[in-house]
């Protein structure tokens, strides 16, 4: 079967190049032919797509994804989603232009990931967090979702097996963050007080006895105060107690956490593949001591083969997540800014000040990504794209290339002969409306049609 894609915006992915009424052939698998435009009174023997009015580009490829997979959920080692809801991320993911994602749930087994690869259309590949210090971290904080037993597993074996990367390194859940927020902290309240608290009165909470960079030395007792009556605690459990309760879910796998990350970037150095960290504020010293050990970068150089992931984190001041992001340029460490929720659905991330502040400096983030949103609602990866392009951060072909190209240049492997429209290429092509990138009308993986006017086709599920 052949398709002719034509009368669109072609923007191969190259980060030079856009073809105004351009026309891409289809064929076997492949991306066929790439002209400059296409006569519609030519005959075509296959199927033809009028992309008038629609962007055309290569299938999107995301670094860093959770809940992909039937195994392990999280850097916490959380117990695997259903079947039912990790198959729905991906469709999400899916049905919004990505056809590549990196598994970044490191306590995944290689075989978690080639099921949930053979299971969907979108291109799954694995990450790996197996070391010693990752796992404590992620026992100490759940591990709910971790064999019995650790040590069975290691990060040579799965690299061996198949993984291409080395990460999460560290987590919200692990780290003090979001994930604390979001789930451990609310479940600890609960347990003893009976009153739920939503993720916002949590983090509250949790600055007022920990701050901001997760030091028991930095607790305001009136600001504990006043964050417990603001979440309906005031009556149900004394501050000290609940002091306790939030030291004790949140400090135990911090050491072992930051150790963790010292010990994948050394092994992803011995290895010779990516290291993915997680930067944070509860990871910028430990990311700067990484980075003074690093080699300047110069001219000419290569990177070192370290990812500062969510540099725009928001635990981060906007001033704060510049200046680490300026110092890993510096040391040749690559910037990865996740979109998270903070362009529409704004519940977990309600500032785009991080964002902003990163992507308006010229050459400083190299790569877009998602991340998680709350139960895996994040904003789409092709709308960070058209945002970075509409505010002018980078041209419409750069801003293509840093979710396609540019992250097959820093990971090897996550999509070998995928990332831009060329002769020879696989198929994996998105189409979607130049007014709103989200409208996504048609996706093709390896020249198969998985979605079609904006809804799954059956070739989606396998």
């Amino acid at each position: 079967m052949s398709t002719l894609i034509h009368g669109g915006t072609v923007v191969p992915g190259t980060g030079t190049t856009v073809l105004e009424t351009g026309a891409v052939i289809l064929r076997r698998g492949r991306v066929a032919d790439v002209l400059e435009r296409w006569d519609r009174d030519q005959a075509f023997d296959g199927e033809v797509i009028d992309a008038s009015g629609c962007v055309v580009m290569p299938g999107l490829i995301n670094s860093h994804v959770h809940g992909v997979t039937p195994g392990p959920l999280m850097p916490s080692g959380a117990p695997a989603l259903p079947d039912d809801e990790w198959l729905a991320n991906l469709d999400r993911h899916l049905l919004a232009g990505t056809t590549t994602v990196l598994n970044l749930c490191g306590f995944c087994t290689m075989d978690h990931v080639r099921e949930a690869d053979r299971r969907h259309a979108v291109q799954v590949r694995g990450a790996t967090t197996y070391l010693p210090e990752p796992e404590r971290a992620a026992r100490l904080a759940d591990g709910r979702g971790l064999p019995a037993q650790s040590g069975h597993r290691t990060v040579e074996r799965m690299l061996e097996d198949g993984a291409i990367a080395i990460g999460e390194l560290g987590g919200g859940q692990t780290l003090g963050g979001g994930g604390q927020d979001l789930s451990y902290i609310p479940r600890a309240i609960e347990k003893a007080s009976g009153v739920r608290v939503h993720s916002a009165q949590a983090r509250r909470m949790k600055e007022a006895v920990l701050g901001r960079f997760i030091d028991p030395e930095a607790c305001d007792m009136a600001a504990l105060r006043a964050a417990a009556a603001e979440a309906g605690l005031e009556g149900q459990i004394g501050l000290v107690e609940l002091r306790k309760i939030i030291g004790d879910s949140v400090l135990p796998s911090i050491g072992p956490a930051l150790n963790g990350i010292r010990e994948g970037v050394e092994a992803a150095a011995r290895f010779g593949v990516p290291a993915i960290v997680h930067s944070a504020a509860a990871t910028a010293r430990v990311m700067r001591e990484l980075m003074d050990g690093t080699p300047r970068a110069t001219a000419g150089g290569s990177k070192a083969s370290v990812i500062a992931s969510h540099a725009n984190h928001p635990s981060h001041t906007p001033a704060e997540a510049l200046a680490l992001a300026k110092l890993g340029r510096d040391h040749g460490w690559p910037a990865e800014v996740s979109v998270f929720d903070l362009l529409h659905r704004k519940q977990t991330v309600t500032t785009r000040e991080h964002w902003d502040a990163l992507l308006q400096e010229p050459g400083l983030v190299d790569v877009l990504a998602t991340d998680y949103g709350h139960e895996g609602h994040h904003d789409e990866l092709i709308s960070a794209v058209q945002d970075v392009a509409e505010h002018g951060y980078r041209s419409l072909a750069g801003a293509v290339a840093m979710a396609t190209s540019a992250v097959t240049g820093l990971i090897p492997g996550i999509a070998p002969n995928g990332g831009r429209i060329e002769t020879g290429r696989d198929a994996d092509v998105v189409v979607a409306s130049a007014e709103d990138f989200r409208d996504v009308r048609f996706v093709f993986v390896g020249g198969v049609c998985v979605v079609r006017d904006g809804r799954l086709t059956p070739a989606a599920h396998r």
